[in-house]
């Protein structure tokens, strides 16, 4: 239990983290399809990389910790804060990132191209850095409300508005928290800025996140 444990973790996870992200998946790839000769084709391949993909992300974050049937179990044994945000967290971010580069591969047998990206770099940076903030963003809510309900609504919210007034953002200061710009603004000047700030978002809230899971009698 002091180590890692793959094989752990997820035969102690729920299966909502599987099927969840495979649905949504499975939906954009159908589409994808089914629109691959239309003008809005790389659009729905934007929104799942760029938007859908860390929603479901932030979502699964937010009941990774707090809903894990074996909390307690986990509490009564010496394991370190940071191994079970690293396990819990790590176990979602390689399934998007899995069925991410999955969904590129099939993009590409579709005849899609993604040279709106200046470089792969960016590419893969425009659904990373989405992903890890609302991931890191569920996280930290949910611990500091004691409610993983609570943070998923808190991703959501910050979700719907980021992507609804984006325009909004891009003009603003909040262009550095705008977590969609790498994905629908990839010619915005201060796109490298934007990145910078997220990193550092994400860094905050895995700190954040370290500290409040310390305090383990407010989640018993």
């Amino acid at each position: 239990m002091k180590r890692f444990s793959l094989k752990y973790s997820i035969f102690t996870s729920k299966m909502d983290l599987l099927w969840f992200p495979v649905a949504f998946f499975g939906v954009f790839v159908i589409i994808a399809s089914i629109e691959k000769n239309a003008p809005q084709f790389m659009s729905i391949v934007r929104a799942y990389l760029g938007a859908a993909s860390p929603l479901v992300g932030g979502v699964l974050a937010a009941y990774a910790l707090l809903e894990d049937p074996a909390i307690e179990l986990r509490f009564a044994t010496p394991i370190k804060a940071a191994q079970t945000l690293f396990e819990k967290l790590g176990l979602i971010f390689v399934i998007q990132a899995v069925l991410a580069l999955i969904f590129q591969l099939i993009i590409l047998s579709l005849g899609g191209n993604f040279s709106m990206y200046s470089s792969g770099w960016h590419l893969q940076l425009a659904w990373i850095l989405p992903t890890l903030t609302l991931m890191l963003l569920g996280c930290v809510c949910s611990l500091l409300a004691a409610n993983s309900t609570i943070g998923a609504l808190i991703v959501g919210m910050v979700w719907l508005v980021q992507l609804i007034a984006r325009s909004w953002f891009a003009g603003n200061f909040g262009k550095y928290f705008l977590v969609f710009m790498g994905a629908f603004m990839g010619d915005h000047p201060d796109l490298t800025a934007n990145h910078v700030s997220l990193l550092i978002v994400c860094v905050v809230f895995f700190v954040l996140s370290l500290a409040l899971l310390k305090r383990q009698e407010r989640y018993i």
